[in-house]
């Protein structure tokens, strides 16, 4: 099931953050470093709750979160059509259209609210989001250079958009 995150998942986003940092080296947070307490990450999902600038989706398999699609907008005038995007899924839960699903759910809470442009960026050696996102539409836009460093090691991330109108 997919579904916008509520005040109360908050336990199982942060054990999903986690387990998302164990499981590989696409995400942005390595193990242990984000360091957010519940009652942090209850108020972000409230914020997310009450804004018509962001949304938190949420994929539930068995009554447990395991994964997600975060959109976040822009404030200022000239941009405030932009919605960034971050995803996760746990690995087990990859390659069974859940990804696009999860997207498909994004895109339309954009479109409801305004926004004409998705973005995001993925790093290089990600190829299955990369096929992910270049199936549903986006286009690369650039590389950010030597973006991240994971385990002593430079990485590009790859600028991709899709625009909704």
């Amino acid at each position: 099931m997919i579904r916008q995150a509520k005040k109360s998942d908050a336990k199982q986003i942060l054990s999903l953050s986690e387990k998302l940092a164990q499981e590989s080296n696409f995400m942005l947070h390595e193990v242990g470093e984000q360091q957010l307490t519940l009652a942090q990450q209850e108020s972000i999902l409230s914020d997310f709750t009450l804004s018509n600038s962001k949304a938190f989706w949420v994929l539930e398999v068995d009554s447990s979160i395991v994964g997600f699609c975060i959109g976040v907008g822009s404030i200022a005038k000239r941009n405030k059509h932009n919605l960034y995007c971050v995803m996760g899924i746990q690995t087990a839960y990859t390659g069974k259209g859940l990804g696009r699903e999860l997207l498909i759910s994004l895109e339309s809470w954009a479109v409801q609210h305004g926004f004409t442009r998705l973005e995001l960026t993925v790093m290089a050696h990600n190829h299955k989001a990369i096929k992910l996102y270049l199936s549903h539409g986006f286009e690369q836009e650039g590389i950010k250079r030597q973006s991240l460093k994971i385990e002593s090691e430079y990485v590009d991330e790859i600028y991709m958009s899709k625009l909704l109108t």
